[in-house]
């Protein structure tokens, strides 16, 4: 017999918030290629690279996909921004399409209600699946800085998939009246080398391709521990 709503135990917000990551994690992995294949880089949402525009809007419009913004990308083709995709914790997709086919995606992730703690701990964990998938990551970017009085935290790792490449980037900006914060992963298709050259939007920073001499994750020993992320 079902117990009454009222005597349901109520889960701690740890529990909660645990459940959400792990699928997240899931979620992430499950999309970066098929476990016990060669590690081939897929797009997310059962996509293709070089998917034509109208396909790709046919496919994202068909769910609960909507695209709140459009950009020209230089040299022809257009970014857009999709919200309302039925996926766990994530805010929007950008998906970028130099002469009108799909060759980038990114995803960004994150809840309001999620602490500095949930955000290292879905990046660690989408990090740890990652190396285990593909091999030591190379560390693309780590730095915490101050610009007219926003504190900016980024990190970032890239690894290089058969036909592709993925970027891990964790980023917050903060001021004394608003806080953002978002993990995002960047699936970049075989025909991309470096980040599209899309203009970012004024909550994010583009990361750019590892400079030469910058060492992989295993050639850092000991690793640095990540910057301090911004407090509530």
């Amino acid at each position: 017999m079902p117990l009454p709503a009222t005597a349901r135990p109520t889960l701690p917000r740890r529990s909660l918030v645990a459940r959400g990551l792990a699928a997240v994690v899931g979620l992430l992995l499950g999309w970066a290629s098929a476990p016990g294949a060669e590690p081939a880089l897929r797009p997310p949402f059962q996509l293709a690279w070089d998917q034509t525009a109208i396909d790709l809007e046919e496919a994202l419009l068909g769910g609960s996909g909507r695209i709140v913004e459009r950009k020209r990308l230089p040299g022809g083709g257009e970014s857009w921004t999709v919200e309302g995709l039925p996926q766990p914790a994530l805010q929007r997709a950008i998906f970028h399409l130099p002469k009108h086919q799909l060759a980038a995606v990114e995803l960004q992730y994150g809840k309001p209600e999620w602490t500095s703690e949930d955000f290292e701990a879905l990046m660690q964990s989408v990090k740890t699946g990652l190396e285990q998938r593909y091999g030591p990551g190379v560390l693309i970017a780590r730095k915490q800085d101050s610009a007219r009085g926003v504190l900016q935290t980024l990190l970032g790792y890239r690894w290089e998939a058969t036909a592709g490449a993925i970027e891990l980037v964790y980023f917050a900006a903060q001021n004394p009246d608003n806080l953002f914060r978002a993990v995002s992963l960047h699936y970049f298709g075989p025909r991309v080398t470096s980040p599209p050259p899309t203009p970012a939007p004024a909550h994010s920073i583009s990361t750019s391709s590892p400079a030469p001499g910058v060492k992989s994750r295993a050639q850092i020993l000991p690793e640095p521990p990540l910057p301090p992320l911004p407090r509530e």
